[in-house]
């Protein structure tokens, strides 16, 4: 069962729902991944989804449950995030996937 099924079928769900990254949706925070090649600048091959970022259980189960659930068919999605990793950032979130 969806968290959204304990809501009465009249509550209103927000239209937009805003993540940020580092310490919400993923860990360990991009910064810490130093011993990384091309963590200077953010280039190379970066983190790998998975192996040297994961996404913490709860996120994940809030990703699934908007990706499936009905009642969240006309909410947006969005990340927000103050990291200077931005080229890691934007590749992790192709890498994760929501089944």
């Amino acid at each position: 069962p969806f968290a959204c099924d304990c809501l009465p079928a009249s509550a209103a769900l927000p239209s937009l729902i805003v993540l940020d990254l580092d310490a919400t949706l993923w860990t360990p925070e991009l910064y810490q991944l130093r011993k990384l090649p091309g963590y200077q600048d953010a280039s190379g091959s970066g983190p790998m989804a998975g192996k040297d970022v994961r996404l913490f259980d709860g996120a994940k189960s809030a990703l699934v449950e908007m990706a499936s659930a009905s009642r969240w068919q006309d909410c947006e999605i969005a990340v927000a995030s103050r990291t200077n990793k931005g080229p890691w950032a934007h590749s992790l979130l192709k890498q994760f996937t929501v089944d």
